[in-house]
Formats: C-alpha cells, structure tokens, sequence
C-alpha cells in the first residue's frame, strides 16, 4: 500500500511540475524594445520550471503573482506584465521597474536563451 501512494505522489508530482512548465511556454521568446529603452530586448525562458527573463543586463525570474500575466521581477523589484491580442496570443511585455516603464514585442522564432535549457546535460 505504502509504495502504491508512494508511487501515486511521484506520478502526480512529476504530472504538476510538466504542467506548470507548460503553462509557462506561452510567454517564452523574444521581446524588442524602442530605441533608447534601458534594454533593446528581453529574452524569455524556463528553467527548471522557473520562467527567466534575460537581457544584456542579465537574468533574473519572473515570479507569478497573484495576477495573470503579470510577475515579479525579483532582481530588480519591479513587474513584467505580458500583454495579449484578441485571439488570447501573447503579443508584447511591459516592464515597469522603478520609474521606467516599456513596452516589447514579442518577435517571431527561437531566440538561443530559449534552446540552452533543452541542452542542458542532466547530471
């Protein structure tokens, strides 16, 4: 009995882990930024289930709020939002940290930040 639920936690935690990675592939990519922003673009990855944001500033994560779409950017204490078109597609991020605030536009195809964790060799 004990490995039957043994095994029934491990099936499910591993179920739950897939579908939060999952549930985060919406927001992977790249996202370009205006001349003169603090960041000409924003590469959007997940880590160990974990969704990085990175730019030639460096990575930090994107923590989930309470608030879909919109997340924590712990580094730096300010918040991503990920804006959708109609059909529900994300299409733009918005930055907002301390007094500056941009807008990207998430660009078509694979950035490498978004390949490396599909290389990564499991030790």
């Amino acid at each position: 009995m004990k490995k039957i639920i043994l095994s029934f936690v491990v099936v499910f935690s591993f179920l739950m882990a897939n579908a939060q990675t999952d549930s985060l592939q919406q927001y992977l990519g790249k996202y370009k930024f205006p001349d003169g922003s603090p960041v000409t673009e924003i590469n959007v990855s997940v880590d160990n289930g974990t969704l990085i944001g990175g730019s030639a500033m460096g990575s930090t994560e994107f923590r989930k709020t309470g608030t879909v779409d919109v997340f924590e950017i712990v580094a730096y204490s300010g918040t991503a939002t990920f804006k959708r078109n109609t059909e529900g597609k994300v299409i733009a991020l918005q930055v907002q940290v301390g007094d500056i605030n941009m807008e990207g536009a998430k660009t078509e195809g694979l950035s490498l930040a978004m390949l490396l964790p599909l290389f990564r060799l499991k030790e």
